[in-house]
């Protein structure tokens, strides 16, 4: 079985495309940045900080535009994926099961596009085999980074697209990859195991 990780198509080379920051002020905010983690990530808590705050992304300085507008699915710096609105039109119902969409305010060179959704990834399993994946200490210690990921096969039928419950990696299923060509969605894919 091979997972597939999501990337976006023009933009595969750039980590970390979008960071989040406060509606307020514009600026990134370790409060925002926490906040947002521990609820779309670690899937702490409850939507009802969203009611009372705007969900704002902002593109790296220099990224064009045009980047930003052809690509259906979008890195952030904290591991939140960010949709199209084509993507969410296109698959939203079908992946209710797995995701939960928010809208989400991508600003990029002054301007602002307000077509975006961020998405909790709802389904959580113990989807790396760790006795198989390769992985290194981080230099402060704490939870070890995957460098070589080996995903364990008995959940393939189970999502398609889930979080892994440790390293909370982000991995879709083959059949999703499918879903998504066959609607010409502008995502890119690294296939792992």
């Amino acid at each position: 079985m091979t997972y597939h990780y999501l990337t976006s198509p023009t933009l595969a080379r750039v980590p970390g495309l979008l960071d989040f920051v406060s509606a307020r002020t514009g600026q990134p905010s370790p409060g925002t940045s926490h906040r947002l983690t521990s609820y779309f990530v670690d899937n702490n808590g409850d939507d009802g900080f969203l009611r009372h705050t705007n969900v704002v992304a902002r593109a790296q300085d220099g990224l064009p535009v045009r980047l930003v507008r052809e690509a259906d699915y979008l890195t952030a710096s904290v591991r939140i994926p960010i949709f199209s609105a084509a993507f969410v039109s296109a698959l939203g119902a079908e992946l209710a099961g797995d995701l939960e969409f928010h809208r989400c305010l991508v600003r990029c060179q002054d301007e602002e596009y307000d077509d975006y959704s961020v998405a909790r990834v709802k389904t959580v399993l113990p989807l790396i085999d760790e006795a198989r994946s390769r992985q290194r200490a981080p230099a402060g210690g704490g939870t070890p980074i995957l460098t070589e990921p080996f995903f364990r096969e008995e959940y393939a039928d189970e999502f398609l697209i889930a979080r892994d419950a440790r390293f909370r990696t982000m991995v879709c299923s083959p059949r999703l990859v499918e879903m998504i060509r066959s609607h010409r969605l502008r995502v890119r894919f690294t296939a792992t195991n």
